[in-house]
């Protein structure tokens, strides 16, 4: 073992790790920051309340000011609710990762 550890020692004893930037890392990702980005405009572009698109939609007034604040993330089939009570329809795409649309 102590032969295994030498060798170890020495053919590591030159390297060098570099701590990576913050600009050169991947920019994160948060879906559910997209969707309530989205829910947001579309509901006030609809002028509605969150009251108003809860009624709409079958789903608590709380639940819809969760979505929109992030505390909580909607499953597929609430989204699908929320799109109907807006009068939309839910499109989900995938996208290349490098891609901002």
């Amino acid at each position: 073992m102590a032969d295994l550890q030498q060798f170890l020692d020495e053919r590591l004893k030159h390297v060098q790790l570099q701590r990576l930037n913050a600009e050169d890392e991947a920019p994160d990702y948060d879906i559910f920051q997209e969707i309530a980005e989205n829910l947001i405009a579309v509901r006030l572009e609809e002028n509605l309340t969150q009251g108003e698109l809860a009624k709409r939609c079958g789903i608590s007034q709380a639940n819809i000011s969760k979505f929109e604040t992030g505390s909580s993330h909607p499953s597929i089939a609430t989204l699908k609710k929320i799109a109907d009570g807006l009068g939309r329809r839910l499109n989900i795409t995938f996208l290349d990762s490098g891609s901002e649309e």
